[in-house]
């Protein structure tokens, strides 16, 4: 049964081809869980071959699994080793496209910096991350004492 108000409907357009919603909320889970863990092998099966990451949304993008582990590689070194990722709230679904707000946490670096963070995914027929955009900027940034 579909418990979507008729109003609202219309505007979904057509879900054909689409991987299930569980299936995207799995991936941003697991995105949180190999960041935390610091797994930047867990992190790169998450991504389609040529996907495209922009971390913050305004830098320039890495195109492809070796771009995307060196920018992966390159964050876990700056921040001293893993950076925890906690989703804040739920995962707003469109289609293969999602979004979802995170904290993320410098835990082994001092001061420890939390960044408030919103990530758009976009996904392929095989719930594999074809476009990551990451927003958040200065203002994102706090220092925990």
């Amino acid at each position: 049964m579909n418990d979507t108000p008729e109003m609202a409907s219309g505007l979904l357009g057509d879900a054909g081809g689409r991987i299930s919603a569980d299936q995207i909320r799995h991936v941003f889970a697991r995105y949180g869980e190999v960041q935390t863990a610091g797994d930047i092998e867990g992190i790169l099966a998450l991504f389609a071959e040529n996907a495209v990451l922009r971390d913050p949304a305004n830098a320039p993008e890495h195109r492809g699994k070796p771009a995307i582990r060196a920018f992966f590689e390159a964050g876990k070194a700056a921040s001293g080793g893993a950076i925890e990722m906690k989703l804040e709230g739920g995962v707003r679904i469109a289609g293969n496209e999602a979004a979802a707000a995170f904290i993320a946490r410098t835990v082994n670096n001092s001061p420890v910096f939390r960044v408030e963070t919103l990530d758009v995914m976009t996904f392929n027929e095989e719930g594999l991350i074809t476009q990551m955009i990451a927003y958040w900027g200065p203002d994102n940034f706090t220092q925990e004492s």
